[in-house]
């Protein structure tokens, strides 16, 4: 066998174990990944790790002095990876934290079962891939392809080919497993009349980095990979932060939504300013109307084509998946423009209500 036919056989048993890898790093993870521990803390603790394994870990700051005491209940990582109670590490170590147990969730799955079966099933909002930065396999493919290049000096011929072939996997490994500039999407999801106060309702938030979550309001947290989740709990005088971050991985965080007196018909918005429209109606044909402002009726079919660049073409994960028979309203809100809890900055927001109107 020629020097050029093994080194090309390496190459490809490498790029086949790579791209085996990437296949697993990009597997479901599937099941709700929102589980509590409730802690006791003696002071003086500035701050707690509770570390689970593979399963990940939860970090709290917090300012306790000494001789005081306090009870918690914190967000940790799912069980179903890791049953053990989580090895505690207090700062400073004159300070103790003692793992009490879990908090019981069942109260918390009825009232998320409670909810329409197809408005649990809705299609999760996706993260849009923003700039891509090389990871660790990509980068040991760059060194393979250039120690495998000086060993076909006698060949250079069959090292351009080779680098060439090479470059477009590495390319290729980038935008697999490439690390994404964290964006946030967010859809109100409703189930009924024209009425907010008699549908029911879910306000489902993604982000492919830190996510915030409302630990009041909030049923259940996915994912769309398995991997580490960490997180960060800060305890402070002026406020309280939660965040939670999937290793690889997006998060979508599904609350309780309460649009209270708010309403949205064909003859009037009370909702909030929407810059995009999309209807559809029962036979499943689907209509884009443009802007519709606060306190107007629904506008009728804009025949104007929007400014380059933004073509009325309703994203396909919006429409997927809803039922038939049903008049369906989807709409992205203005700026500014109610949609639940206030907004990380750059997060996109959208209205989707199916049997909005009779």
């Amino acid at each position: 066998m020629s020097t050029l036919q093994r080194s090309l056989g390496l190459v490809a048993c490498f790029l086949l174990l790579i791209s085996s890898g990437a296949a697993r790093s990009h597997a479901i993870a599937g099941g709700d990944l929102l589980e509590f521990g409730r802690l006791q803390l003696h002071g003086p603790v500035q701050s707690v790790l509770l570390e689970m394994g593979s399963a990940g870990q939860t970090r709290i700051e917090l300012g306790l002095a000494a001789g005081e005491s306090r009870e918690l209940i914190v967000p940790l990582p799912p069980r179903a990876l890791d049953d053990g109670p989580p090895r505690i590490q207090v700062q400073p170590k004159e300070g103790r934290a003692i793992f009490v147990g879990w908090v019981n969730g069942d109260e918390r799955q009825l009232e998320w079962e409670r909810h329409s079966p197809r408005l649990r099933q809705r299609t999760r909002p996706p993260v849009k891939p923003g700039q891509i930065r090389a990871t660790l396999p990509s980068l040991a493919l760059a060194l393979a392809a250039a120690l495998l290049v000086i060993g076909l000096r006698s060949s250079p011929s069959a090292a351009f080919l080779l680098a060439c072939a090479l470059c477009c996997g590495g390319v290729w490994l980038v935008r697999a497993q490439g690390d994404r500039v964290a964006t946030r999407v967010r859809v109100m999801e409703g189930w009924g009349t024209t009425n907010g106060t008699g549908s029911q309702w879910l306000l489902a938030r993604s982000a492919a980095g830190p996510l915030s979550v409302e630990f009041e309001d909030c049923l259940r947290m996915e994912g769309t990979q398995p991997g580490r989740l960490r997180w960060e709990v800060a305890l402070g005088e002026w406020g309280h932060s939660r965040e939670a971050q999937l290793d690889n991985g997006t998060l979508t965080a599904l609350s309780k939504l309460d649009p209270q007196n708010r309403r949205c018909g064909p003859d009037l918005n009370t909702w909030g300013a929407m810059d995009r429209v999309w209807t559809r109606a029962e036979d499943g044909s689907w209509q884009f109307h443009g802007a519709w402002e606060l306190g107007e009726p629904l506008p009728g079919l804009a025949l104007e084509v929007p400014a380059v660049g933004v073509p009325p073409v309703l994203p396909g994960w919006l429409s997927a998946g809803l039922p038939m028979g049903k008049r369906v309203l989807v709409a992205h809100m203005a700026e500014g423009a109610w949609a639940g809890p206030a907004r990380a900055p750059g997060e996109d927001a959208w209205l989707r209500w199916v049997a909005w109107a009779p």
